[in-house]
């Protein structure tokens, strides 16, 4: 098939192509990795039992966390992310928590329903072969929803004076399952099961909003046109509103700054280091002022080679390349 390219200025003209590009800047808009809109509530004085509720675009959970032993979760003063990494690594092989979840993305599924619904929509947000600005907006997790159990540690990371929650942080082994998987904004019918060894957090406070994610796994399908694969996953999304004084081209990679990348190997073939998708996604924060709006741009890549898909799901795939386009903005809430 050959790439479709036609004139950006030609389509300013029509105003489908305005109402298109106003709707896809809404959606940017809601666009939000690293400020998810958290709230914990303890179920007991004690501490022993807690549900949370996290809001986001492309990832929104409840979650409840139960002690395994007669402590409490801990809450944490730490200030220095890599204290942050420190503190959750430290104890991983001695689980002391529970955690049940259930989660849905809500993006990626209103990409399904855009594709599904508003054909002539999502053709004409279509700039070239590889760029689509619904399915750049909207790639995501490649699945709607998940059911998870976590084994492993918690903690509350709190305000400097110890009185607010301001962050939560988890290491240990997740095992999840879900009945659906997304690829190209198409969803078909799986029953998959995945486990992995995960560190995970957020850290929303006065000097930065912080959020990371590191993954080592496997994930099975059912679907047997979907390839098994283990993979390695690492996101971390950093919006400072303090200036630090480092080397401004390490500067320029550690603070204001998002990564995203994961590595999927196809599990038969993991012996011979083949790829089965790959995707990488780089992007900047420019925080204005006090930091109440932060403008945001991130660009990368999702490839899926041959042996992703196979069957009738492979034929239906339209690209094996994507192009993703975020630009954010990030609103703060005191």
């Amino acid at each position: 098939m050959k790439n479709r390219f036609f004139s950006v200025g030609k389509c300013f003209k029509t105003r489908r192509v305005k109402i298109l590009l106003l709707a896809t800047v809404n959606l940017a808009l809601l666009t939000d990795d690293a400020r998810a809109v958290l709230f914990p509530f303890q179920l007991d004085k004690a501490g022993y039992h807690q549900i949370s509720f996290e809001l986001d675009p492309y990832y929104s959970c409840v979650d409840y966390t139960l002690s395994l032993t007669d402590k409490p979760i801990p809450k944490t003063i730490l200030t220095n992310e890599w204290m942050y990494y420190s503190h959750m690594l430290k104890n991983l092989y001695l689980p002391r928590y529970i955690l049940v979840e259930g989660s849905i993305y809500p993006l990626p599924v209103a990409g399904v329903y855009i594709k599904e619904n508003y054909d002539n929509f999502y053709q004409n947000a279509e700039l070239s072969h590889s760029l689509n600005i619904v399915r750049a907006v909207t790639e995501g997790f490649p699945e709607p929803w998940a059911a998870s159990f976590f084994l492993g540690n918690v903690a509350d990371f709190t305000s400097s004076d110890g009185k607010e929650v301001v962050g939560k942080g988890y290491s240990g082994w997740l095992f999840s399952y879900g009945g659906y998987h997304i690829v190209d904004n198409i969803m078909v019918r799986d029953n998959w099961w995945e486990s992995e060894i995960k560190l995970k957090g957020s850290d929303l406070r006065e000097a930065h909003d912080l959020s990371w994610s590191y993954s080592l796994g496997v994930k099975f399908h059912e679907n047997r046109e979907i390839s098994d694969v283990c993979y390695v996953s690492v996101k971390r999304n950093r919006i400072d509103f303090v200036k630090h004084d480092i080397n401004p081209l390490l500067g320029f990679f550690v603070y204001d700054s998002e990564q995203e990348f994961r590595a999927d190997f196809k599990v038969d073939e993991v012996h011979r280091a083949r790829l089965s998708r790959v995707s990488f996604l780089f992007g900047k924060n420019f925080p204005i002022g006090k930091g109440n709006v932060t403008f945001s741009f991130a660009t990368g890549v999702v490839k899926l080679f041959q042996n992703s898909y196979s069957g009738d799901l492979k034929r239906r795939i339209e690209r094996e390349w994507t192009l993703i386009f975020r630009p954010n903005v990030h609103i703060k809430f005191n």
